[in-house]
């Protein structure tokens, strides 16, 4: 089914990339070795490492919930906590699974435009810290790059937050779900993110930037690799055709696929973003700085933006409405959209 309307609700509402379709369907021939033991997985993992100039172990998984869960499971004893922030996937959107799965508490942290900060991830270790054996334990930092509101860390931000993990004896856990949007967002590598990071570990997106059904997760610190394959396979994560999924990579990031797909995702963010500037009573909320744009609007014109524009009411308390532009949103639908939102604020407030 397609969306008549123009589609800026998610990217994980855009298709998949030809060039993910054609890989899967090349790695549809012949017989190949079950769970991971086949040759396109052992490309894939070898073009991510070389990627990453790193040696990562790489376990590949069917979705981001899996791959966060997992990456605590493996960091994290049951009387651990993981410190993040208010909004962060782990906390609100991702059904209490951290919780639930792993068993360990999740000490949430008031973000500032979408980050956590030194200073506050310091007074929630001192309250938490305060109790002794009485509270948990605090184990692990783990932070969203871009964040839920899309912005970016800088580099030297993750570099600051490294120290104080190293400091603190904590773990430092990325959700890079739109990992790649950030890494455009910098100019900078992925292997430039996580090396200022100093990233133990790395819940890996792809399933919003053209994948079909592939996230992955990256372990570098290699006292959490002890016992991930048998997590795998007893989380769930384990899949016995595991070259459809793998096989994707290798265009991703053979020919920098990722980075093609994100640079157009994030240049028609900021083309919509420069159209809702220019009309009065809309608001940007957040500074674009990757596909994700977020702005207020009168509350008589949402039923109207959502009527001609696929999109969701992210904050009914502050009018607040969320686009998201993918590899796949295209001039044509940038035009459509300042057409719709002029005729709509012909509208009265």
């Amino acid at each position: 089914m397609t969306h008549e309307k123009i589609c800026l609700a998610s990217d994980n509402f855009t298709p998949v990339h030809p060039s993910i379709m054609e890989a899967i369907s090349e790695a549809n021939s012949g017989y190949a070795p079950s769970y991971g033991s086949d040759t396109w997985t052992a490309q894939a993992e070898a073009l991510i490492a070389q990627s990453f100039k790193a040696s990562p172990k790489v376990l590949f998984m069917l979705n981001g919930t899996g791959a966060n869960v997992l990456a605590l499971k493996l960091a994290c004893k049951r009387h651990e906590s993981v410190i993040c922030t208010d909004i962060a996937h782990l906390h609100y959107q991702e059904s209490g699974a951290a919780e639930a799965v792993v068993g360990c508490k999740l000490l949430k942290v008031p973000h500032h435009e979408g980050k956590i900060t030194p200073e506050g991830i310091s007074k929630r270790l001192k309250i938490e810290r305060a109790f002794g054996k009485h509270s948990t334990s605090p184990r692990v930092l783990s932070i969203t790059q871009p964040t839920e509101v899309g912005t970016v860390y800088t580099l030297e931000e993750l570099k600051e937050l490294a120290r104080l993990c190293k400091q603190e004896n904590l773990l430092l856990h990325m959700d890079g779900s739109r990992l790649y949007n950030a890494a455009v967002s910098l100019k900078a590598s992925l292997s430039d993110i996580a090396k200022a990071a100093s990233l133990d570990i790395l819940s890996l997106g792809g399933t919003k930037n053209g994948l079909m059904f592939a996230e992955s997760l990256l372990i570098f610190n290699e006292a959490l690799q002890e016992g991930a394959d048998h997590l795998h396979k007893q989380n769930l994560g384990l899949i016995s055709k595991m070259r459809y999924l793998s096989a994707q990579y290798i265009p991703y990031f053979k020919h920098q696929l990722w980075k093609t797909l994100a640079e157009h995702a994030n240049q028609k963010a900021q083309e919509i973003a420069a159209l809702i500037k220019e009309i009065p009573h809309l608001s940007l909320s957040h500074s674009v700085e990757t596909n994700q744009i977020f702005f207020t609007a009168p509350p008589s014109w949402i039923p109207h933006i959502q009527e001609k524009i696929s999109c969701y009411l992210w904050n009914q308390e502050k009018n607040e409405i969320r686009f998201i532009t993918s590899w796949k949103t295209t001039e044509e639908e940038v035009k459509q959209v300042k057409s719709a939102l002029t005729q709509i604020s012909h509208h009265p407030i």
